[in-house]
């Protein structure tokens, strides 16, 4: 009876599919004024990106390929002197002649997004909400990461916690909430953390063609993780010539910024001809340390302990935030070989590096330690893939293998020189196999639906070494090494049109994950196993009202299953040491309300880990009507059993020597500890409370995303963005961890004929954050909580101590204890809190303070080769953070671009 139902099944299939046979694409090129453009190159692509053919436009303008198949097609148009054009087009609409428009060269133009696997739509019409940053934008800027091209974009903010690194948080997600792709290949791994990370910053900024940020979960197409959101980082794909030629590219920049004392530079060389394409480039930056607006550093260990205003701190230790300095260098290669029309091979490696990145936090933009250093931080990514069009009833067939391997190492030690460093290196490969096909059914119906799996393997070891008595030791490392994770998944998806303006999305997935620890008898760690599986979905409708605006909604499912950050970290992290839960279970561990260090019970027993879920709701309203196109879009997320960092607590009379095999100490409880009978505990080489990551509670995201797009004239554009979010814990009912505020940014755009300069005008702006959680304000990137006793520490620690002569620090005159009584004075209350001991905790800041910047920017081309870029950012030298950043944002700098292409 089965095999009956699947025969009929396949038969009808394929009834619908030859029931439509291959048309013709036509189409004519125009510029914005309806003239015919003559020898633009036309690139028709199929659903998965793959490149099908390459068209020239005749003396007409025109264009046309008869054997184009039946599947939804992707066209991208260049013309020198023009931007390149981006465009999906469904089978249905090709009935009649498709005419492209394109519009000045500048640094915008409209663009696809893979807003769904095994295909693509344009970011305009998206029921979801994309950000699109193209390589032309990406290079027009001083950044000092790739990531920080999704600075000034809507819904999308940049946290850095030290100027090496970078972490867009999406809808107030962000770390391993995140989901990051490149070329659609998987690249989060198990170790990626709970907060802030710096895995973006791995791919060096000019390899890339361009980034897009796709908000809200997409768990039933990728996966776990994707609960804010996924980014992808689109690498340059191949560009074959025609059959009657052979072309040879290159491009060689280099360029540098005042702001950090940068410079930078990139060769990036191709060759292609109608059958083979190959790309390679190398490049390579510097950056020095970093100036802020002013030259301030609003959160200096020197302002927050010893309570020296901004204007002391400079005249000490200069107008730079030392220590944030690195050098990043990067090489890739690709290979991409059409033995025939319908198939296509591609291979493709990358190479990132970075050397030097520091943590500025926990040195002197905040905690003070001798040495925080992020090394090595090494990526090496590697794909192949095949892929064939129409196969039988299928449209496409791609095969994809990659090689993911991460190196991430840290070298820490604490106040004094006397302390122990502690490094760590630790390698996760990651092998990834994914199987994925395209169908389509009439000219109405597309599919798409396969498998994927990746195996990672974790590599993990510690060593601390004690500088006076120059022993070393090998205790028991971040993560349990030889440990495994594992991620199988299938997934379906469809999109049809069910009537002419109304057009409808499914899809659904099943993902199983399992994670292996190898038994460790020296560290007592016992062979171990544990499962996780979950089914996910998303639906999406969206209806074009009329010919110039329309309406569209999305209801989706998102899961993110305990990754290895979760289940197996051992370490310093941001708001202390952390332990896996486990290791604290038979301690009779309790559940706390939060991350702090007043942190109370909730009178319940930790529990073991699950996966957390995720359910979104979107509506949204766009317009597109000639010169103008705007959205804007309202979501609604809730967050089930979010696995979230909490202080471990213990019954006061029974604490525990030991945990995950540390020795650890208990520690006065504050006075609502003390009523409930509790205490936390601390190891040596940190006095703030041990952590856990453990499922607590319930969250709730919502908020609106807008933006707009309005061409004044053929060379005035205007583009402008506000999105605004409101995030709670609901039980208890408090502000969330890092809610971003409110942003906006506005930019006013020239983009002249022939080669004249462009110029742009940008305005970027964030509300005030003053809905701190209790982690929040103890973390030292935003509320910077510290004690008498921190006081005391930091003034006969190392970085002090050229400043302290005869028990008086030099620079205010004053001993220890004039500079307690004066910035935290016992019986006082400061910032509304009362100093009742030593151990009393003071937020330096209740809130993130507004700011707004003014940006300048442009560009000529000075021949047809030779192309110009210089930009002046932070124009008035504004002093300011990013919520949540852990290094101030830089102040006014100078910025030249010089390119060489041919």
């Amino acid at each position: 009876m089965a095999g009956r139902f699947i025969s009929l099944v396949v038969a009808t299939w394929s009834v619908w599919c030859a029931a439509a046979a291959e048309a013709p694409l036509r189409g004519v090129v125009r510029d914005v004024t309806g003239a015919v453009v003559a020898g633009a190159e036309v690139e028709i692509r199929g659903p998965t990106g793959a490149i099908l053919s390459v068209q020239r436009t005749s003396s007409q303008g025109e264009f046309e390929w008869r054997e184009a198949p039946h599947t939804l097609l992707q066209l991208r148009v260049m013309h020198a002197g023009f931007a390149a054009r981006e465009m999906v087009l469904p089978y249905a609409a090709r009935n009649d002649a498709v005419e492209i428009r394109l519009e000045p060269a500048s640094v915008y133009s409209r663009v696809t997004v893979n807003a769904t696997r095994g295909g693509a739509e344009e970011a305009a019409q998206s029921a979801h909400l994309a950000v699109v940053v193209e390589r032309q934008e990406i290079l027009s800027r001083p950044i000092a990461t790739l990531g920080n091209a999704f600075e000034q974009e809507a819904g999308v903010l940049v946290q850095q916690s030290t100027y090496g690194q970078v972490s867009p948080t999406l809808r107030g997600l962000t770390g391993y909430h995140v989901l990051n792709l490149i070329d659609g290949v998987r690249f989060n791994n198990a170790a990626f953390r709970s907060g802030p990370n710096q895995y973006l910053a791995f791919v060096e900024p000019s390899q890339a063609e361009r980034v897009e940020a796709l908000l809200g979960p997409t768990g039933s197409q990728y996966g776990s993780d994707s609960l804010g959101g996924t980014i992808q980082v689109v690498t340059e794909q191949p560009r074959f010539a025609s059959r009657v030629e052979e072309r040879l590219r290159g491009e060689f920049t280099i360029g540098g910024a005042t702001g950090d004392l940068s410079a930078r530079g990139a060769a990036r060389l191709a060759h292609a001809t109608a059958r083979t394409f190959w790309l390679a480039s190398v490049s390579g930056r510097r950056h020095n340390d970093l100036r802020a607006g002013r030259g301030y550093d609003s959160r200096n260990v020197f302002h927050r302990l010893f309570g020296m205003t901004p204007s002391q701190v400079r005249s000490v230790l200069g107008e730079r935030q030392k220590e944030t300095g690195f050098r990043q260098y990067g090489m890739q290669g690709k290979i991409a070989v059409r033995p025939r029309a319908d198939q296509l091979w591609t291979a493709y490696y990358l190479r990132g590096e970075q050397d030097g990145v520091r943590g500025y936090k926990d040195l002197l933009g905040g905690l003070g330690r001798l040495q925080s250093a992020f090394e090595p931080q090494v990526l090496d990514w590697f794909y192949s893939r095949y892929e064939k069009q129409r196969l039988g009833a299928l449209d496409t067939l791609a095969g994809t293998i990659s090689v993911n391997s991460q190196a991430d190492g840290s070298a820490r030690q604490g106040l004094r020189a006397t302390d122990a460093i502690t490094r760590d290196f630790n390698r996760i490969r990651s092998y990834g196999y994914t199987l994925q096909a395209t169908a389509h059914g009439g000219s109405r119906l597309l599919a798409a639906f396969g498998a994927d799996l990746y195996d990672e393997r974790i590599r993990s070891r510690r060593q601390v070494h004690d500088p006076v008595s120059g022993t070393r030791a090998e205790p028991r490392p971040l993560y349990p090494d030889g440990s495994s994770y594992r991620t199988l998944g299938a997934f379906a998806q469809a999109s049809a049109d069910l009537t002419s303006g109304l057009r409808a999305a499914g899809g659904m997935r099943l993902t199983g994950v399992r994670f292996r620890v190898r038994a460790e008898p020296r560290f007592g760690i016992p062979e171990s196993s544990q499962s996780f599986r979950d089914v996910t979905f998303h639906s999406s409708l969206r209806w074009r009202a009329t010919k110039w605006g329309g309406a569209h909604a999305v209801v989706s499912r998102g899961f993110r299953a305990p990754n290895l950050n979760d289940l197996g970290a051992l370490g310093l992290n941001d708001l202390g040491y952390e332990i896996p839960a486990a290791e604290a279970l038979a301690a009779g561990a309790l559940l706390s309300s939060d991350a702090g260090e007043t942190a109370v019970s909730k009178g319940v027993r930790l529990r073991a880990l699950a996966p957390e879920s995720l359910m979104n709701y979107e509506f949204g309203v766009r317009i597109n009507a000639g010169r103008l196109y705007a959205r804007a879009q309202l979501f609604d997320t809730e967050l089930y059993d979010p696995i979230v960092r909490r202080t471990l607590l213990f019954p006061a009379g029974s604490p525990p020597s030991q945990l995950a095999g540390l020795p650890v100490s208990p520690i006065p409880p504050s006075p609502a500890q003390r009523a409930q009978g509790v205490t936390a505990v601390a190891v040596s080489m940190d006095p703030r409370a041990v952590k856990a990551f453990v499922n607590d509670g319930r969250a709730r995201y919502y908020g609106l995303e807008t933006l707009a797009r309005y061409r004044l004239s053929a060379r005035w554009t205007w583009e402008g963005n506000y999105s605004f979010i409101v995030g709670r814990d609901l039980n208890p009912n408090r502000p969330i961890r890092r809610l971003p505020p409110q942003m906006g940014a506005a930019k006013l755009r020239y983009t002249p004929s022939g080669r004249r300069p462009w110029w742009e005008v940008c305005l970027a702006a964030a509300g005030e954050q003053s809905r701190l959680s209790g982690g929040d304000r103890d973390d030292e990137r935003i509320g910077a909580s510290f004690r008498r006793r921190d006081i005391q520490d930091f003034f006969h620690a190392s970085r002090a101590a050229p400043y302290v002569r005869n028990g008086v620090f030099q620079p205010t005159g004053e001993t220890l204890a004039q500079i307690q009584n004066r910035v935290l004075p016992l019986g006082a209350v400061v910032r509304g809190v009362r100093i009742v001991d030593d151990a009393t905790r003071v937020p330096l800041y209740l809130s993130t303070a507004g700011w707004a910047a003014l940006h300048l920017r442009g560009g000529a081309p000075l021949s047809e080769r030779w192309h110009v870029i210089w930009a002046l950012e932070n124009l008035l030298d504004r002093n300011y953070r990013v919520h949540g950043s852990g290094i101030d944002a830089p102040g006014v700098s100078a910025y030249l671009s010089l390119a060489f292409r041919f």
